[in-house]
């Protein structure tokens, strides 16, 4: 198995800055626009060319963005929370939010990712203060997608639905007043289905995921992937053949959607080890094993983007990988596949100290070791 990677945002935080530039680059075009960012809005980034020239570009046709001026304390917090140190990043990042009051974008950016920071180590209630904080300071920043479907998922993992449905109604009308487009509602009415599927009624929710998947369509395909997803997930409470089948449709249809590919593989790892640990099937587990190992190598997440799906996936490979070395018959077998599993325990304690996973990886860890142990020394 290939050795995990950091993620990229890593690697290019030790890269030179470009000083005084900055430098905005879009998807399919490998020539950057080169100049001074003057704004950053929930619909655009706008740029001063060189001379007197100014451009603007949408969200949707930004592939990254990289600061010529970035102050040097929001850089280290994001250099911390690329490290997976989520706590400490966060801490951090409310350090950098206190100087940078009078520049708005970089402002943006502190406040943001620390909620974020909050919300992957499990402390909802201080991520939604967060996320409050910015939403107040900052309404129509570059964030206001994420920032308001954030808090709502707050709420559902606090299994708070009627908070998650205030959150929906509060960001349904700041989308109004803020006269955001069609995407967002599609997205707020996946978020409804979330509260249904958070409720526990899943007949219902399957059904409202299967209306907005067809709703968001091929023109927002990551919102359809997302919604089939949703449904998969209902399926999988009941039914983990029919889930699976679900979840191996998204693989091929959605090739292009890594958010969406990465929670599928995901799931498609948990219906095999759910069914590969109940029927004792050995080539179900391996297959679980390679479908959580898909996420792991192919779909680390972006900067900004959750993490769930790729900790769930470390910890469910562990698990598949440490099963197969309980049952394995041979040594040779058994030191294979509980050295995966120790290694995709450590990924996650290493990449993500702060996870609600942490505790799992441990008991993976060390139930691997066990097994490492029966192997005779060469």
């Amino acid at each position: 198995m290939r050795r995990f990677l950091t993620p990229v945002l890593a690697l290019v935080l030790t890269l030179p800055a470009f000083a005084g530039k900055d430098r905005i680059f879009k998807k399919g075009d490998p020539k950057p626009l080169e100049g001074t960012i003057e704004k950053e809005d929930l619909k655009e980034v706008a740029i001063k060319l060189e001379g007197s020239a100014s451009s603007s570009v949408t969200w949707d046709k930004v592939a990254s963005i990289e600061y010529g001026d970035e102050p040097l304390a929001l850089k280290d917090a994001k250099g911390t929370m690329a490290k997976g140190d989520k706590e400490g990043a966060s801490e951090m990042f409310a350090k950098a939010a206190e100087g940078l009051k009078e520049k708005p974008l970089f402002l943006a950016h502190a406040l943001y990712y620390r909620a974020l920071c909050l919300q992957q180590s499990g402390k909802f209630d201080d991520a939604i203060r967060g996320y409050d904080d910015l939403i107040k300071t900052l309404p129509s920043c570059r964030f206001f997608k994420e920032m308001h479907e954030n808090r709502i998922s707050c709420f559902l993992a606090k299994n708070d639905s009627k908070g998650a449905a205030d959150a929906i109604a509060a960001a349904s009308t700041a989308a109004k007043d803020q006269n955001v487009d069609q995407p967002f509602q599609i997205l707020m009415n996946l978020k409804e289905a979330e509260v249904l599927e958070a409720g526990g009624d899943t007949a219902q929710a399957k059904g409202k995921f299967l209306a907005v998947s067809m709703q968001a369509g091929s023109k927002y395909a990551e919102i359809s992937g997302m919604a089939k997803l949703g449904a998969a997930r209902c399926e999988l409470k009941s039914n983990a053949v029919a889930a699976q089948g679900i979840y191996e449709s998204i693989t091929r249809e959605f090739k292009g959607q890594r958010k969406v590919l990465g929670a599928a593989w995901t799931g498609l790892g948990d219906c095999l080890l759910q069914q590969g640990t109940k029927d004792g099937d050995l080539d179900k587990l391996r297959r679980a094993a390679l479908a959580f190992e898909q996420t792991v190598v192919l779909y680390f997440p972006g900067e900004g983007a959750s993490t769930t799906a790729y900790e769930q996936a470390l910890t469910g490979g562990g698990q598949a990988f440490l099963v197969l070395a309980q049952k394995a018959t041979t040594d040779k077998a058994r030191g294979l596949y509980a050295g995966q599993a120790r290694s995709m325990a450590l990924a996650l304690i290493d990449q993500f100290p702060s996870s609600v996973l942490k505790s799992k990886a441990d008991e993976i860890k060390n139930q691997a070791d066990e097994e490492l142990a029966k192997v005779p020394k060469k």
